[in-house]
């Protein structure tokens, strides 16, 4: 049992010399992305009572965690280094006493963070040693569309929830819907930049020696 463990951990933390190895650690990176969002949903949800409070923070890993199995934007690592800084120092800072709402365990803040660096560090890799170029026209176009289509979608979630109050007779919107609505764009535009989409297949990013979308 032993030697297998000892394995799968030389060939996540050691040297990426093919891409396959980093391919090997981009899906073992979102399958942990997976796994720390399915413990703190039942954590928050069954041992603290408070689902409701970091309900995002949940779906923001799943989708962390589908985007770098399925694709292997440089954009979407990028996106989860930033994201996994701004738990890191609301946990510390939550921590420390110094302001509230973050989280309380900074170890696993940390290790998030390092994962994602890890993440990012090994996404430019593997697109050179696979030796992709960017095709920059098809990079803004595809960027344009995404964040487009999710405008459109998080304005009408909002002129949604705006007549439904209406129609309800409700005064004050709950916070909780500022939130999705909130949200939602950036969470669609990330999910807009899958590959399989229309205008992904018909514009890919890059070419190179092994074509990805």
């Amino acid at each position: 049992m032993l030697e297998p463990d000892m394995n799968f951990l030389k060939r996540f933390f050691g040297k990426i010399e093919s891409p396959e190895e980093a391919e090997f650690f981009l899906n073992s990176a979102s399958y942990i992305l997976f796994l720390i969002g399915f413990l703190q949903s039942i954590l928050f949800a069954f041992l603290l009572g408070s689902f409701r409070n970091f309900y995002m923070d949940v779906l923001l890993l799943f989708i962390f965690g589908i985007v770098i199995r399925f694709s292997r934007s440089r954009v979407s690592v990028i996106l989860l280094c930033i994201y996994s800084l701004i738990i890191l120092v609301g946990t510390t800072l939550t921590w420390f006493g110094i302001a509230a709402g973050g989280g309380n365990n900074i170890f696993l803040a940390f290790a998030l963070l390092l994962l994602s660096i890890r993440a990012a560090y090994v996404s430019f890799q593997f697109h050179n040693l696979i030796g992709t170029k960017l095709i920059w026209k098809n990079f803004w176009i595809r960027h344009l569309i995404a964040l487009g289509f999710a405008f459109v979608f998080s304005f009408s979630l909002f002129v949604s929830f705006i007549l439904i109050s209406k129609l309800l007779g409700i005064t004050e919107m709950s916070s909780l819907y500022g939130e999705i609505i909130f949200e939602s764009l950036p969470i669609s535009y990330i999910l807009l930049l899958l590959p399989g989409l229309p205008w992904v297949k018909e514009r890919r990013m890059y070419t190179g020696s092994k074509i990805i979308s």
